[in-house]
C-alpha cells in the first residue's frame, strides 16, 4: 500500500503519477524500470516519490492490485453468464481483458507481474495468482464447486489450478503476439480459442 502522503495529494496528482508509472511498466521490461525515470517523466523529486512509495515493488503491486480490483468486478458478472463451464469462462475473461487493455497496450502489466513473481520473488503463478483468484472468489461467497462444474471435464480443483496456470501464460503470450503482429481482435481471439482447445480437448484427434 502507499504510505499516507500519497493519498493527502490532489486525485488528479495521484493519476497523473500512476498514469506516468503504468506507462513505464508497459513500455519496459521490469527490470530496467527506475525511480529516476519515473519521477522526471512526473516532474516530481526522487524525495517525493520516497514519501509515497516505499520502493518500486510496492509502487508497481499497488498498481497490480488496482487492476484485480477492476477485473474482480467483471469476472463476476463473465462468472454469471458462463453458467458453470470453465473453458467459457476462459474465453469470455480473454476477451473483455482484449478490450480494456489493447487500446493503451498494457497487456506488458500482465507479462511484467508474471517476471517479477517468478524471478523478483521467486514464487509460482499457482500460488501467487491463480489460488489468489480462488481465493478472493470464495471471500465473497464463491468456492469453485459452486463456480465451476468440474464434474463435467473429470477433474479435480488441484488439477483445474494447474490448468489455469497453464492457461494463463498462453493468454499473455497471445496478448503479446496481438501487439507484435497487430492482429483485430477477431483474429487474435480465434488464435486464442484454437490454443484453448487443446486443453479442453486435447492433442489427439477424436
Amino acid at each position: 500500500m502507499p504510505k499516507q502522503m500519497f493519498f493527502n495529494i490532489s486525485p488528479a496528482k495521484q493519476k497523473m503519477f500512476l498514469n506516468v508509472a503504468i506507462e513505464e511498466f508497459t513500455t519496459k521490461s521490469f527490470e530496467l524500470v527506475s525511480v529516476n525515470s519515473i519521477i522526471k517523466k512526473a516532474n516530481i523529486s526522487r524525495g517525493s516519490f520516497y514519501t509515497y512509495f516505499t520502493d518500486l515493488d510496492e509502487l508497481f503491486n499497488y498498481i497490480i492490485e488496482e487492476v484485480k480490483k477492476e477485473r474482480l468486478k467483471y469476472m463476476m458478472i463473465i462468472l454469471e453468464t458462463s453458467k458453470g463451464d470453465f473453458f467459457e469462462f476462459v474465453k469470455n475473461l480473454f476477451a473483455y481483458d482484449f478490450d480494456q487493455f489493447q487500446s493503451e497496450h498494457r497487456y506488458s502489466l500482465f507479462r511484467n507481474y508474471i517476471y517479477y513473481i517468478q524471478m523478483s520473488q521467486k514464487g509460482s503463478i499457482k500460488d501467487t495468482i491463480i489460488k489468489g483468484i480462488f481465493e478472493t472468489l470464495q471471500s465473497v461467497g464463491f468456492s469453485p464447486e459452486q463456480i465451476f462444474d468440474l464434474t463435467k471435464y473429470n477433474i479435480s480443483i488441484e488439477e483445474i489450478l494447474d490448468v489455469a496456470e497453464m492457461i494463463m501464460l498462453i493468454s499473455v503470450n497471445t496478448f503479446m503476439l496481438s501487439e507484435s503482429c497487430d492482429y483485430t481482435k477477431e483474429e487474435i481471439l480465434s488464435i486464442f480459442e484454437r490454443r484453448l482447445n487443446i486443453f479442453q480437448y486435447g492433442v489427439l484427434k477424436r
